[in-house]
């Protein structure tokens, strides 16, 4: 299955874009058919595990492995998770990784992100000619789940530019999931809802978060979300 770019994306008005502040939203990445088709695999092979930071441990655990636990181990770790998060720090969502070695359909979705088409745009827009290669993840943020302020500045990854490529239609933002920085001492700044088809980039010193799904939220912030990163 091949996913292809829109043909009307001009890179050069989104490179200006970013150079503001090292960020942009790029509309309407792929063209409809292929954005359609990408969330229908999706849709159909992803198989997600709660993402989360228990007893100051990265951890994931099925829906099944959940609902097996016993009700008060529930508890607790809902509990653990959610006092780290009152403290700002830590996550719970939905996520499935995304490389070559993924099940077929998914590995095509990362062939895709990776292939020398795509990368060529994102250096274009970023203005990074050094970018190689990038890792990603599938997310699925459904009512309560949320990501804390942080930067994916990580050296040793030589991550170099964050993305978001947004899958949810007709979100609304009243339902949460907005993409949102800040200033330093934690004032926030711009925000964004995860429009269907739109490709999120920012450079990785910026700090962000996933601003948590409301409880009214009838369906789930779908994304594919990673790092751009130098050879």
């Amino acid at each position: 299955m091949q996913y292809t770019i829109n043909r009307e994306l001009d890179s050069l008005y989104w490179s200006n874009e970013f150079n503001q502040d090292l960020s942009c939203r790029v509309t309407n990445l792929l063209s409809n058919d292929s954005a359609h088709t990408l969330k229908k695999e999706i849709l159909k092979y992803a198989s997600f595990k709660q993402a989360h930071i228990s007893n100051g441990k990265y951890s994931e655990i099925s829906k099944d492995e959940f609902a097996q636990l016993d009700i008060n181990d529930r508890r607790t770790l809902v509990q653990n998770v959610h006092k780290l998060a009152s403290d700002g720090v830590g996550f719970w969502y939905g996520r499935q990784e995304l490389s070559q070695s993924s099940t077929p359909h998914l590995a095509n979705i990362y062939s895709w992100l990776s292939s020398e088409e795509m990368i060529k745009n994102i250096r274009t827009i970023t203005g990074i000619s050094s970018l190689a290669y990038p890792s990603a993840q599938i997310t699925a943020f459904a009512p309560g789940d949320f990501l804390t302020r942080h930067r994916d500045d990580v050296s040793a990854e030589k991550r170099r530019v964050a993305f978001v490529y947004n899958l949810s239609e007709s979100w609304h933002p009243d339902w949460g999931g907005l993409l949102q920085f800040y200033k330093e001492d934690g004032t926030p700044t711009k925000s964004w809802s995860p429009t269907y088809n739109s490709l999120c980039l920012f450079h990785v010193k910026h700090i962000h978060s996933v601003t948590c799904v409301a409880p009214f939220a009838p369906k789930l912030r779908l994304a594919i979300s990673g790092w751009f990163h130098d050879k």
